[in-house]
């Protein structure tokens, strides 16, 4: 019997396109990339280059000093230290007020995280009709993300002021009685916090939705709507699915920001009443600024920052989307 002819069309001849000449397995096309010289990237590297600086000094830098100022004794910023070692890190590990403070940073994140993809995922949808009404609101819905930190700080306290705010005034109307401002209730102040920043926030992740919504093709849901699917099966099996990647990003990046918050937090309760919204962050400024003891505040923002990489790396390795195959 001859041999195949693997120059000839026919699936021998795909075999042998795919493997090339020696056959070996490796596609050819995989060879010759393998086989461009350094000098082939070098233009791409001279692009990135700038970029890759500034970030190096805009990151890079602070972070050394941040590792090297938390190894000193050093109390206000820019006095005469000398080095401790690994003293503050031990201290910042065995410091119950600090491990307080991560938790609380736990609840802030995954509650933002929560209200936030429920208020712009609904958003999005309710903006990515047809009718004049949702046409009209994709402007006046970016309003809150607008309006400085400290401005929505200020309104929040009004609206919920004892006194004259139109939410304990309105929940009088309805038969509650007595309610005081939530920021002054340590058993609401973390909530109250976790509102009030998702509703500043939440306009950025609808818009991202909102895009994303926008390149799924239509076709999509004719098909299944003849086949019969109705509006709540599609949702499950065509748009969550297709937006998952959008979801993915947006989440990790959302609450690596969020966790990072001070102003917010700061500017209503300062981390009170009685430390029910003292988070990380907050805890490190006031250790810093307030109590006047830099060195311990840099061992604990380094610890924080390994935290948070953590948390950060077992995020993307659990709610990675899967490539298809």
């Amino acid at each position: 019997m001859s041999a195949p002819d693997l120059t000839a069309p026919g699936p021998e001849g795909i075999l042998r396109a795919r493997t090339g000449p020696s056959g070996s397995g490796v596609p050819a096309a995989g060879r010759a990339r393998r086989r461009r010289p350094w000098t082939f990237h070098l233009l791409g590297y001279a692009l990135v280059a700038p970029l890759g600086l500034l970030m190096l000094g805009v990151i890079g830098y602070p972070l050394i000093n941040t590792v090297l100022l938390s190894m000193q004794n050093q109390g206000v910023v820019g006095s005469q230290s000398t080095f401790v070692g690994f003293e503050n890190y031990a201290q910042a590990l065995t410091d119950g007020a600090f491990w307080a403070a991560i938790g609380r940073s736990g609840i802030w994140l995954f509650g933002n995280l929560l209200v936030q993809t429920l208020m712009a995922f609904g958003t999005a949808l309710i903006i990515g009709g047809r009718s004049r009404w949702s046409r009209a609101s994709r402007t006046w819905v970016l309003f809150p993300w607008v309006i400085p930190t400290v401005a929505v700080a200020v309104i929040w306290q009004w609206l919920s002021n004892s006194n004259y705010g139109i939410v304990p005034k309105i929940a009088s109307a309805v038969g509650i009685d007595g309610l005081g401002s939530p920021f002054g209730d340590s058993a609401l102040a973390m909530p109250a916090l976790i509102l009030m920043n998702s509703w500043h926030w939440f306009p950025l992740g609808a818009v991202v939705i909102f895009g994303a919504l926008q390149t799924i093709p239509n076709e999509i849901y004719e098909a299944a709507r003849v086949d019969g699917a109705n509006a709540w099966r599609m949702f499950w099996r065509i748009t969550f699915p297709l937006l998952q990647p959008v979801l993915f990003a947006l989440g990790l990046v959302g609450s690596l920001w969020s966790f990072n918050i001070v102003d917010s937090i700061y500017l209503v309760t300062k981390g009170g009443p009685a430390d029910a919204s003292m988070t990380a962050p907050v805890f490190i400024y006031n250790k810093a600024f307030n109590q006047f003891q830099a060195s311990d505040a840099a061992a604990v923002s380094v610890v924080t920052i390994i935290l948070l990489a953590a948390v950060a790396a077992v995020y993307i390795r659990a709610a990675k989307p899967k490539e298809d195959q």
